[in-house]
């Protein structure tokens, strides 16, 4: 046995190699209990498939990864590693089943009932103990290897899954003696199995676990903790359930699962938001030890706590945009949305606060708004320039949240507070300005897409939509593979890629390596960036061509149905700035994009860019 302490901690882990047939006995008391805290059982077909093939063709003796325990010997909490451990026992027991078309032979009459007794045990009862919905299946599937009748069990996903094994073991083993050998290959499988004195030391070693299974996360363990702190106080697990899973339904996607990426990211913010007192961030390892000692506080003096969280969660619910929120319902969504769209993560803690306590803060919505635009600006610069770094930028936030916790500050004062905070950590006007003389479109493609619909709405007024054609820049259709994509995307007017002749003609009068240089040094500036939904049909077309205008160039391309412009000519005002209006050129006699245009328009842009994202 290895004996390891984890650093700084002083955390004892006892870790040792076992084989499934140590782990699945043919006698012993040993029992596998899943704690209520964890999701059910939540393999698909690949990862079992995955097992089942490395089982197969791995040589005698395989790792087949970790699994994480908690209590004594015979009774065991399996923090981590039930999807290995019910995945095991599912094949074991569907290896005992198949057993039962071979019961003419007295080996596989023996190796049924060593099957039996490892799947129980010497108390009668199943070696592992699953979570409520998934035991029920399990218990009438192990009726199978005493020839009990089998109930229907439909579409439930654990059935699904059993039934799966099952025809992997119908597809590969046709006679006794290649079940055995299977059946013995298994048994000498090896998981490491780990030891823990208690719930909070098995969260340490996770980030080393797990390789291929779905990790145990902060939601899961919590979930522990609040049940237990409440049951110390008198409620009832079923009501701290209920409470839990209205918590997960609020951060939760309408109609989907609990997303617990999501239900972690609200915990650590709720905990920088609110309960912490430094301007440090927490992080998912410390979080653990900090709620638990939060809940025995918040329990013992009375405080129902996930209620508490409940009413923060659907305010992050609603600054995150996770759900679709009406307008009037929640007038600031929009700049949310972009807040969300710039990467605006450090900023959340300071958010949640703010429109928590918005009331007892003297915010009106015209406050409120004003400090979603400084956050917008802020982030664009940011993005743009690459600096101040995400953890500062939390840091320093954070540290505004604990000025309004501990001085009285309110109002338009707490807008100028905020405002000065940004403006301190944001980079001058003049290093902006000289961002985005720079390739933007590599640094950040979704800024630089945002900044491109920005410029349309807020300057050039979105000449192109009316109320027969809405604005759709924001807009987002299915496509292949179920996937969404913006209907709008970002076009190169100088492609990406190979340059044709064409436009090594333009760019070099011919010199392909001249044309390359200009290529690199050119095509990602704001300056060559415009929006269009027919983003794969201009592809490395010419910017004019005099035989085949409007389906052979940038310039003039039009959509074969509506015999409308749809390149260049879109009328969009971000394309008005492709001609050299200053000096009386049109665009639509404008024959040629050079690398001295690109430059030009790069300039303009980017007084536009500056002059609409400048803090106060």
């Amino acid at each position: 046995m290895d004996q390891s302490n984890d650093e700084g901690a002083g955390m004892q882990i006892s870790s040792e190699s076992r084989n499934v047939l140590e782990l699945f006995p043919i006698s012993g008391n040993i029992c596998y209990r899943i704690p209520p805290y964890q999701r059910g059982y939540s393999w698909r077909d690949e990862q079992i498939e995955q097992l089942f093939d490395d089982i197969r063709n791995e040589g005698s003796g395989y790792y087949a990864g970790n699994i994480l325990l908690t209590g004594d010997t015979d009774s065991l909490s399996v923090i981590d590693g039930q999807q290995r451990l019910t995945t095991i026992s599912l094949m074991l027991l569907a290896i005992g089943e198949k057993l039962i078309s071979f019961s003419t032979i007295e080996a596989a009459i023996v190796l049924k009932g060593d099957i039996k007794r490892q799947l129980f045990n010497s108390n009668n009862e199943p070696r592992i103990q699953l979570l409520d919905q998934d035991q029920k299946i399990y218990v009438d599937l192990l009726g199978s290897l005493f020839d009990k009748h089998r109930k229907k069990w439909g579409n439930r996903s654990f059935y699904k899954r059993y039934r799966f094994i099952r025809g992997l073991l119908d597809e590969c083993f046709d006679s006794f003696s290649s079940l055995n050998e299977f059946y013995q290959k298994l048994m000498e499988t090896n998981l490491l199995r780990i030891t823990v004195p208690d719930l909070g030391d098995a969260f340490n070693v996770f980030p080393s676990l797990n390789s291929k299974g779905l990790p145990l996360t902060l939601i899961d363990l919590l979930k522990g903790e609040f049940l237990s702190a409440a049951q110390k106080i008198g409620e009832q697990t079923n009501q701290t359930l209920t409470e839990w899973d209205s918590l997960s339904q609020v951060l939760s996607s309408d109609g989907e699962d609990t997303n617990t990426s999501v239900v972690t990211q609200f915990l650590l913010n709720n905990w920088d938001a609110f309960e912490s007192d430094s301007s440090s961030s927490t992080t998912k390892t410390k979080a653990l030890s900090q709620y638990q000692r939060l809940l025995k506080k918040k329990y013992s003096g009375g405080e129902n706590y996930l209620q508490t969280l409940i009413r923060r969660a659907e305010v992050f619910a609603r600054i995150i945009q996770l759900q679709d929120y009406p307008t009037d319902a929640y007038r600031l969504g929009k700049k949310l949305s972009d807040l969300r769209r710039l990467e605006s993560t450090q900023a959340l803690p300071l958010l949640m606060y703010l429109c928590t306590r918005q009331d007892e803060l003297c915010l009106d919505d015209a406050d409120l708004d004003e400090i979603l635009d400084s956050l917008i600006a802020f982030y664009v610069r940011r993005n743009v320039v690459l600096s101040p770094k995400s953890s500062n930028i939390r840091a320093r936030l954070i540290g505004v949240v604990r000025t309004l916790q501990n001085e009285k500050v309110f109002g338009s004062d707490i807008v100028a507070l905020i405002q000065g905070a940004l403006h301190d950590l944001s980079a001058s006007d003049e290093q902006f300005r000289a961002a985005l003389n720079q390739p933007i479109y590599d640094k950040n493609k979704t800024t630089a897409r945002y900044i491109l619909i920005a410029l349309e709405r807020n300057v050039g007024g979105c000449p192109t939509f009316d109320k027969g054609h809405p604005d759709s820049l924001d807009q987002f259709v299915i496509g292949p593979g179920g996937k969404s994509k913006p209907i709008w995307t970002i076009e190169h007017v100088l492609p990406e890629g190979h340059l044709p002749k064409w436009w090594v003609n333009d760019l070099a009068n011919g010199n392909e390596s001249r044309a390359e240089e200009l290529q690199d040094e050119l095509v990602h500036l704001l300056g060559n960036l415009t929006l269009t939904p027919y983003n794969s049909e201009l592809g490395q077309k010419p910017f004019y061509s005099e035989d085949h205008p409007y389906d052979g160039s940038k310039r003039d391309y039009k959509d074969k149905q509506t015999n409308k412009f749809v390149g260049l000519r879109s009328g969009l005002f971000l394309n008005e700035s492709i001609a050299d209006v200053e000096h009386g050129e049109l665009l639509e006699s404008k024959r040629a994009w050079t690398a001295d245009d690109i430059r030009r328009r790069n300039d303009v842009l980017a007084d536009l860019v500056v002059n609409l994202y400048r803090l106060k």
